[in-house]
């Protein structure tokens, strides 16, 4: 028998998702449940696929195929920072893979290890959605974009040097973090770097940073300032 159980706010979360499906299609509650049940435990083991399938309830062969299928579901245990560093066509055009190669050497661990301290995570990720500003990498829900090598040295640094945000119960089953104390300090304000999209609870206003764009030319006149590429651009 499972020793696994929600918070409170997921349990009251659940409850308000059943709502949300006709009751002859719970089993569309599979994807959400599964990334509150990551959220609060880190990963999607089998005890999970188990659990998630007790909760909604669908035979757990039914939780175990999104499970596999969807890569946002980590199957092992994951670092305190998850690098998800994208290498999908336009990435790759503009020097993914030696931003990945970059981050093996400089953490000593291949794609789809973890370093020995638990500190790091780092996988090669399908598109995220960031093509006009590669190459970039994910870290837990945070994205960081128009990286240069030097920019990946000092995230590497700043993610080191900071130390666990222990989780609000109450935001796990809405974000931000992939997991318990994985949460970038400040969540929903500025980063320095790259760009923080805020998860809120549900009914209230989302909270985004935008990133520069390139200038657009009005009316058919050209820009006066001229575009500067970032990143491995340059």
């Amino acid at each position: 028998m499972s020793t696994l159980e929600f918070s409170a706010a997921a349990k009251e979360r659940l409850e308000w998702l059943r709502t949300r499906y006709p009751k002859e299609h719970q089993r569309a509650l599979i994807l959400p449940v599964l990334s509150m049940a990551q959220r609060e435990f880190g990963w999607v083991g089998p005890e999970v696929v188990h659990f998630v399938a007790a909760q909604i309830p669908v035979p757990a062969i039914q939780v175990e195929e999104v499970a596999t299928f969807y890569t946002m579901y980590n199957k092992q245990p994951i670092g305190r920072w998850h690098l998800q560093v994208c290498h999908n066509l336009s990435c790759s055009l503009m020097g993914a893979e030696i931003v990945l190669e970059h981050v093996e050497k400089k953490l000593g661990i291949a794609r789809g290890e973890t370093t020995e301290d638990g500190e790091f995570t780092l996988i090669g990720a399908e598109c995220l959605g960031s093509c006009g500003t590669a190459p970039m990498m994910q870290v837990n829900d945070h994205y960081h974009e128009n990286l240069s090598l030097q920019d990946v040295d000092d995230l590497l640094e700043k993610l080191r040097a900071t130390p666990d945000q222990e989780a609000n119960p109450a935001d796990l089953p809405f974000g931000c973090g992939s997991g318990p104390s994985r949460a970038l300090p400040r969540d929903g304000a500025r980063l320095e770097a790259g760009r923080a999209v805020h998860v809120p609870h549900h009914g209230e206003t989302p909270v985004t940073h935008e990133v520069a764009e390139r200038p657009k030319e009005a009316a058919g006149q050209p820009v006066t300032d001229a575009w500067t590429p970032q990143g491995m651009a340059q």
